[in-house]
């Protein structure tokens, strides 16, 4: 006997076998015990959702005559003709294939007739969107004057591309994506009655893959028997696949976070070592970081996943250690990578080109220093003259110690990525602090200088955020919690009497970027 593929040996029989979709089935039957069917239905959705067999269901239902629950019996003559294809008065139609005037002009010559051996003769069209423009128009003279022995049943994964005048002219469900756990459910259902056992995880991988189709589950399913017909085992269900294990992009992600190069490369290794393709990984690791960055910003975030429990449960533990920033900079900087490796002559070597040079910018950027509760130091400066040192640069400051030399010179190294981080984050701020440089380093303080004509660029350096945000990256590389002291280099003239010359120039300028906007004007010194 020659096998029979699991989606049509196990294809529902019954509205209440149709999973997920209770929304439309529960509506139909009642229609149908109330004899208050419409004479032609629109099902849309995605692939594998059960849009033709909820159509093959209503076709024997409203024909059955056994029906007292809205499901055909599937044993009077009416339903055992219709299920072995060989009921005159069901008539199946790919519009992909008859989607021609001549095969819809056909089709009105035929349903003036009545029904040969059925209560109604019922047309199941499937992916209607197919029909050429002219068919349409055919189709419609027939939907706007039906006989009342007629029923049209109309599939489609593409709704948007059929004509407004049809859709007026149907009852239209949208069948939704079925939920992961209830896959899960009917692949154990199907594997009990086979007999096979199998594993929790590889069907929750299954599940997944399936992405709210249960056709593709059950073909998926179908390969694995294939494989193995005595167990269904995780590690086959990713060999199929092609994806890489989930505990390795788990693993994967955190030696990113962790900014750990050699580890990320050993696992990188590791993964095209078993064959799996550079771009197939690429897309695995950006949709986890996808769902970390759900869970880290929505509270039900089980609700956009699409994933079980035990895998929420790991990216809620995995997104503690990684912040917001940070997640978004790897999906952003990934997401490039794997466009360009679909490019590349050598896939590998971009890759590891780009994932080196994104975790030596994250270096600066430690995960933990942004997990830490920071206290906020707000610096304003000051227009007055007995505190004209926090504005002005000390002429006669002792040359500090090796360690604040060091520290000092570390920042230094690092300012041409600093700027380039906080370009990235806040370019207003990149281009004030393009006029100043780190100075000194005393104790936590950090004193960064202005030039001597640059007093805008350090009232505007002096905002609450650019405080905030460029302590917390010289924290990241210092190591410890930092502040930051703004000066202006203005020799041996008095800070206050400088800034009170400014003031009408500086409340003139801000005028005019309130006016005109600030991307919009360049100020001249």
């Amino acid at each position: 006997m020659s096998h029979q593929a699991i989606y049509r040996q196990y294809r529902p029989k019954t509205f209440d076998e149709v999973i997920g979709q209770q929304h439309i089935t529960e509506t139909i039957k009642n229609q149908i015990m109330r004899k208050s069917t419409a004479h032609a239905y629109l099902f849309s959705g995605i692939r594998g959702t059960g849009k033709t067999s909820t159509a093959k269901i209503f076709a024997r239902a409203i024909n059955c005559t056994n029906n007292t629950d809205g499901n055909p019996c599937n044993v009077c003559d009416s339903c055992l003709s219709i299920l072995a294809d060989r009921n005159m008065d069901v008539i199946e139609m790919d519009a992909a294939s008859n989607n021609g005037v001549e095969d819809i002009r056909d089709l009105r010559e035929k349903v003036r007739f009545l029904p040969s051996q059925s209560k109604f003769k019922v047309y199941i069209i499937d992916e209607v969107h197919m029909l050429s423009k002219g068919a349409f128009n055919a189709l419609l003279k027939t939907l706007e004057e039906p006989p009342p022995h007629l029923l049209f049943l109309l599939a489609t994964t593409e709704p948007q591309k059929i004509p407004a005048t049809i859709l007026s002219r149907c009852q239209r469900f949208d069948l939704r994506r079925i939920g992961v756990d209830d896959i899960i459910q009917s692949l154990k259902d199907i594997l009990s009655d086979l007999g096979v056992k199998s594993e929790d995880e590889a069907l929750r991988m299954i599940a997944n893959s399936a992405e709210g189709a249960m056709r593709d589950a059950q073909s998926l399913l179908d390969r694995c028997l294939t494989h193995n017909n005595k167990m269904i085992t995780y590690k086959d269900v990713t060999t199929l696949l092609g994806t890489v294990n989930y505990k390795t992009i788990l693993e994967f992600t955190d030696a990113l976070i962790k900014g750990d190069i050699r580890n990320t490369l050993i696992l990188l290794d590791d993964i095209l070592a078993e064959g799996k393709e550079i771009s197939t990984f690429l897309e695995d690791l950006i949709a986890h970081l996808r769902n970390l960055l759900i869970v880290k910003s929505v509270k039900d975030s089980q609700k956009f996943i699409k994933l079980g429990e035990d895998a929420v449960q790991q990216l809620e533990v995995q997104s503690k250690t990684l912040s917001v920033q940070d997640n978004i900079r790897f999906i952003e900087d990934l997401s490039e990578t794997l466009s360009l490796c679909k490019k590349a002559v050598n896939d590998r070597i971009l890759l590891e080109t780009r994932v080196i040079r994104l975790l030596s910018t994250s270096q600066m950027l430690k995960p933990e220093a942004f997990q830490k509760k920071e206290t906020t130091v707000e610096i304003i400066a000051k227009n007055h003259k007995n505190e004209s040192q926090a504005t002005t640069e000390p002429k006669n400051d002792k040359k500090p110690h090796n360690q604040k030399n060091a520290e000092l010179k570390l920042i230094k190294d690092q300012w041409e990525n600093i700027l380039a981080v906080i370009k990235k984050e806040k370019v207003t701020f990149n281009a004030v602090l393009k006029e100043a440089e780190p100075y000194n380093v005393e104790g936590d303080e950090v004193t960064v200088r202005f030039g001597e004509k640059f007093n805008f660029h350090f009232n505007r350096a002096n905002n609450k955020e650019n405080v905030e945000l460029l302590q917390r990256i010289i924290s990241s590389i210092l190591k410890k919690n930092c502040t930051v002291k703004f000066v202006i280099d203005n020799g041996d003239e008095d800070s206050s009497s400088r800034v009170s010359k400014q003031q009408l120039k500086e409340e003139l300028n801000q005028k005019t970027f309130d006016m005109f906007g600030e991307d919009k004007v360049e100020i001249i010194e």
